[in-house]
């Protein structure tokens, strides 16, 4: 339960729009860099068969730069060692679909990356099986979170389109590719088309 005498910057966040964990993160993020496999600001719908993700979890938005910094450091540094992860520069940002989101010390963001089975992988890494879907990918090469929000919300309007969480326990929020575009804000996943639009 929030307390209001702990109020700060970090809380008051609301989870399916504008996490501030992620503007804490992006705040402290000051590596540059190029987009090469999308175009900057510029939204696509992204499909994805069943994903494989394993992670390390950051949890409670106190100083969650540095929880955000050290997973990072950990997935990079570890799973290029790991036999079936597909790239280690690609980060995917996951969060559990959970009512306890909305509260500063239990809010959990998970940093993961894509393998193709979780053999080999060591027992304290967070792992979990996403379902196919569909989702409004943005890339921002400045690691703007509020302004790829705005793109993606944006699409999703014009376009009539229908996301939402459904029974999944988890969501991408974003992901990261070092070695690609970036940051890139993802919407909840596509359930179908408004019937005014068809």
């Amino acid at each position: 339960m929030n307390n209001p005498a702990k109020k700060n910057k970090e809380e008051n966040y609301q989870p399916q729009h504008v996490p501030q964990a992620f503007k804490v993160i992006n705040g402290q993020l000051h590596t540059k860099i190029e987009v090469e496999t999308m175009e900057d600001m510029k939204p696509r719908v992204v499909e994805h068969g069943e994903l494989k993700l394993i992670g390390i979890p950051c949890v409670s938005l106190k100083d969650m730069g540095g929880k955000y910094r050290h997973a990072k450091e950990g997935l990079l540094s570890s799973t290029k060692h790991f036999p079936f992860v597909k790239n280690p520069s690609v980060h995917y940002g996951i969060w559990p679909e959970a009512p306890t989101q909305s509260e500063s010390d239990l809010h959990a963001y998970i940093l993961c990356v894509e393998v193709d089975a979780f053999d080999g992988v060591p027992e304290w890494y967070f792992k979990t099986t996403l379902p196919p879907q569909k989702c409004v990918v943005v890339p921002n090469k400045d690691g703007d979170y509020d302004a790829a929000c705005r793109v993606v919300d944006r699409y999703v309007s014009d376009n009539g389109l229908i996301v939402g969480a459904q029974d999944r326990k988890y969501t991408i929020c974003e992901r990261y590719d070092y070695e690609g575009e970036g940051f890139a804000k993802y919407s909840l996943p596509i359930q179908g088309i408004r019937e005014e639009q068809r």
